[in-house]
């Protein structure tokens, strides 16, 4: 049987590391509505170390009810249907994975005609069983944010997935509020989730900063997604979005960095000596030695031998097996002792 890698939760799904926690770039919102920034955060996110980038995308009176404040809001800041393709089309000439929360089966198919890597639902959707069964057709990994939901509508969600025969679920521990405070975020839900279902599991993560995320890498998650913009500023005009709790270009090229060397440092279980350590167990470790002379026909004991760097002869760890053993010749003070001294 081979090594496993100690997170066992990669995945080898088409166009995602299999080897380290993936990122999402979450621009969502944040663009404003405006097709030109949009493009720039998604380049932007790209370059600065993204696997995968994600929009929002929505056809307005399917889901939000116009008696909502922020309808007109909200609506400045759709997508139309023509610059969602055309967002599309530009990421995949340039060999940007881009995918996105879609909020109505025909959002869906849309983005389904370029093959994204994956589909996300919304915290607000994990419980709308009928636009997660259309999306788990699609046969597309399926991203779901775990955010407001208890342990048994999680399970739906499971078992969604499981009747339609698709088995790329991805939940992601997820703490609704923006930001999420720290004493709010119960990052131990990551390893419960992983234990209790048998599928990947990532984090969305809503806190200012990076620790949240560092700590989930560190815990081998499949992928973290985080909010992206290239100015927060940009929280100012459009107030609506979620620029004031994304990270920018610097900061997730550092999460980059820190997702690839924790794999890394995360390496196997169970592990491979280094070089250095197999030098080690015999320069290093102690032998059994002679601490006087000890003539044929005595028995080894703690008062006739002494644990001394280097092993040469038995190590120090084999000492419950020859304590209390006959010598059957003399053996002169600081030699090593050999099983052979023992008749063995």
């Amino acid at each position: 049987m081979g090594i496993k890698n100690i997170s066992g939760m990669y995945v080898n799904w088409p166009g995602w590391p299999d080897s380290r926690t993936a990122i999402i770039a979450e621009v969502g919102l944040n663009h404003g509505g405006n097709i030109e920034t949009a493009w720039e955060m998604i380049q932007s996110a790209h370059l600065n170390g993204a696997d995968f980038v994600k929009l929002q995308t929505f056809v307005l009176e399917d889901f939000y009810h116009p008696s909502l404040p922020s309808y007109t809001s909200m609506k400045s800041m759709q997508l139309s249907v023509e610059s969602q393709r055309v967002l599309f089309k530009k990421a995949d000439a340039s060999g940007i994975k881009l995918m996105t929360t879609p909020f109505d089966p025909a959002s869906v198919d849309i983005a389904d005609d370029f093959t994204p890597p994956a589909y996300k639902i919304a915290s607000m959707d994990n419980d709308n069983i009928p636009l997660i069964q259309y999306i788990a057709e699609k046969g597309r990994p399926v991203i779901v944010s775990c955010g407001m939901a208890d342990i048994g509508e999680i399970q739906t969600i499971a078992n969604t997935m499981e009747n339609v025969g698709n088995n790329k679920l991805v939940l992601l521990h997820c703490t609704s509020d923006y930001p999420a405070k720290p004493q709010d975020l119960n990052l131990s839900m990551i390893n419960y989730l992983k234990n209790i279902f048998d599928c990947s599991v990532g984090l969305s993560d809503h806190s200012i900063g990076l620790t949240s995320s560092y700590i989930a890498a560190s815990l081998g998650v499949t992928v973290i997604e985080k909010h992206f913009t290239t100015d927060k500023l940009l929280a100012k005009k459009y107030p609506d979005a979620d620029n004031d709790i994304s990270i920018n270009p610097e900061e997730l090229k550092s999460l980059r960095e820190f997702c690839d060397i924790a794999t890394i440092m995360l390496g196997e279980a169970p592990r491979r000596f280094t070089e250095g350590e197999i030098a080690g167990r015999k320069g290093v470790r102690r032998g059994i030695y002679a601490r006087r002379d000890i003539k044929n026909g005595e028995r080894l004991t703690l008062e006739n031998t002494v644990f001394l760097r280097p092993v040469k002869g038995i190590k120090a760890g084999s000492w419950k097996d020859i304590f209390g053993k006959e010598i059957v010749r003399n053996i002169s003070r600081l030699q090593p002792i050999f099983f052979s001294d023992l008749g063995l």
